[in-house]
């Protein structure tokens, strides 16, 4: 029996000129390889984007490359790829790929690990990769697909090829390439985790903290040097179900993902662990990437009653939804829980985004259901209370649904001033973007919007890629372009605009 040495890897990023490059780090790499190492499988982890312990950010994170298709690739060149895991002597190589207009970077990470060894095997996993299966398994450089959460999953398919076993007969929740046709093993029970508490904690250890550390620029977030910032989730799943979620399939179809869309939370002494372990790496600045974060006010209130005077700063990317800032009021009618704001504030929170979303109530009903009533929630008044309890509260909002008009287009531009008016510091207006795995991507597809056999490097925020909608795509564009460039100070704007890709070549 020969023990298999695993490799786990952050692809490198392709961009367009208007975008910030960032590292990745993200959770789910470091869940994987702590489970590996708890099955005893030697596990190393690599993002690309900033390289291993040999490269320098120059030759990797400030390393601009202009690609045929128009997109900027950040990170290590090919051959230092291939070169990296062939002198690792890796068995397995698992690549990350949750975003769809990375999809070709994790094939170009697959394509790499073939050319450095044939004989290696390549498995891909995350909500991108089991949604496009046949882009992933038919490209003839991966082998196995993850279908669901691979904490459990992947310890045994290492386990089998440690054995000389196919997994293809033996691991449960993969799906493979077999004759030419795609097969797929079901999931069975106890794949995914309900309880959470039982999952290894993730190995925090193996991101390069230093050049973390020099970059400071994690997503959706701002840090400086001084602050050295790790990701944490104290939940997964979601009890919402918008449309534009890349998993709102998997909430419908629980038998299938394994439940994966299910909201499940830690406990709260578990987080506080996980708390601990991050302060001793040196860690200053906690993003939480809950889904869901607030969704359990009492619980909320407990972690952040603890963090009181532990002198950490935290933000918040994903996991906030505007309802859980309500508490009921005066004749029952719900208030905004001031509070709840103060005690968010005096726990460390200092940044949290704010989904405001749109304008239009029809929108949000429509896609977004339950997170956000207008008439219940003056989002300007909770911008307010939010700046002068010393929370900076970015807003996100998305124009560009399929039958959306320009007139619900410009109330949310108009609110997003307003906002800004009050105290919001930036408003970022996303293109809603049909994610494979999102019911969104099957509402464009029967709708005509989007043919199945999309270009994924054209699925980006800025660009409307659904066509047929009410408001034409190139209107979208338009429309996205002034609202962000009107609502935002010339001094953000012209911040975002330094740091973008794009800055990178008018400076050669």
């Amino acid at each position: 029996m020969r023990r298999q040495k695993v490799l786990l890897v952050y692809p490198p990023n392709q961009l367009m000129a208007i975008e910030t490059p960032r590292p990745d780090g993200s959770l789910g790499p470091l869940y994987l390889a702590a489970a590996l190492e708890r099955a005893g499988y030697e596990t190393d982890a690599l993002d690309c984007s900033v390289g291993g312990p040999g490269d320098t950010l120059e030759e990797t994170f400030y390393r601009s490359v202009m690609q045929e298709n128009g997109l900027t690739r950040i990170g290590m060149s090919y051959e230092k790829i291939r070169d990296f895991i062939a002198a690792g002597k890796y068995d397995v190589i698992g690549i990350n790929s949750n975003f769809t207009p990375q999809t070709r970077m994790a094939l170009e990470v697959a394509r790499a690990a073939k050319e450095a060894r044939r004989d290696i095997t390549v498995v891909a996993g995350g909500v991108n990769a089991r949604n496009l299966p046949d882009r992933f398994l038919k490209s003839g450089v991966v082998d196995y697909v993850v279908l669901t959460e691979g904490e459990n999953i992947l310890p045994a398919l290492v386990r089998c090829l440690s054995q000389g076993q196919a997994p293809s007969s033996a691991v449960p929740g993969i799906m493979f390439l077999s004759g030419g046709r795609i097969c797929t093993r079901p999931l069975g029970t106890g794949v995914t985790y309900d309880d959470l508490d039982l999952l290894p904690f993730p190995a925090w250890e193996k991101l390069p903290f230093e050049k973390y550390d020099r970059i400071a620029s994690p997503h959706g977030v701002i840090a400086s040097p001084d602050q050295r910032y790790a990701p944490l989730m104290t939940s997964r799943g979601c009890p919402f179900k918008c449309a534009f979620c890349h998993i709102s399939l998997e909430k419908e179809n629980a038998a299938d993902s394994g439940g994966i869309g299910n909201y499940r939370m830690k406990s709260v002494s578990r987080v506080l662990e996980e708390i601990l372990v991050l302060k001793g790496l040196g860690v200053k600045k906690l993003y939480f990437e809950d889904d869901s974060l607030l969704a359990k006010k009492a619980r909320v209130k407990e972690i952040f009653e603890w963090l009181l005077g532990h002198g950490l700063k935290i933000a918040d990317v994903n996991g906030v939804n505007l309802v859980h800032f309500l508490k009921g009021g005066k004749g029952g009618r719900p208030e905004i829980d001031r509070d709840y704001l103060e005690l968010l504030k005096a726990g460390g929170f200092d940044q949290i985004v704010f989904p405001v979303e749109s304008a239009s109530q029809r929108i949000l009903d429509t896609y977004a259901t339950a997170k956000l009533d207008h008439a219940n929630l003056d989002v300007i008044e909770l911008v307010r209370l939010a700046r002068e309890v010393g929370i900076l509260c970015p807003i996100n909002m998305m124009i560009g649904f399929p039958d959306e008009t320009e007139q619900e287009m410009r109330s949310s531009i108009e609110l997003g001033k307003r906002l800004v008016d009050a105290g919001a510091p930036y408003c970022t207006f996303f293109i809603p973007i049909p994610f494979p795995g999102s019911a969104l991507y099957e509402i464009a597809v029967r709708g005509g919007h989007l043919d199945r056999n999309f270009d994924p490097d054209t699925m980006n925020w800025k660009r409307a890629v659904m066509k047929g909608t009410v408001v034409p795509p190139e209107r979208v564009e338009e429309l996205r372009d002034w609202g962000w460039q009107t609502v935002n100070t010339e001094q953000h704007v012209a911040e975002r605009l330094r740091q973008s890709t794009g800055a990178r070549w008018q400076e050669k």
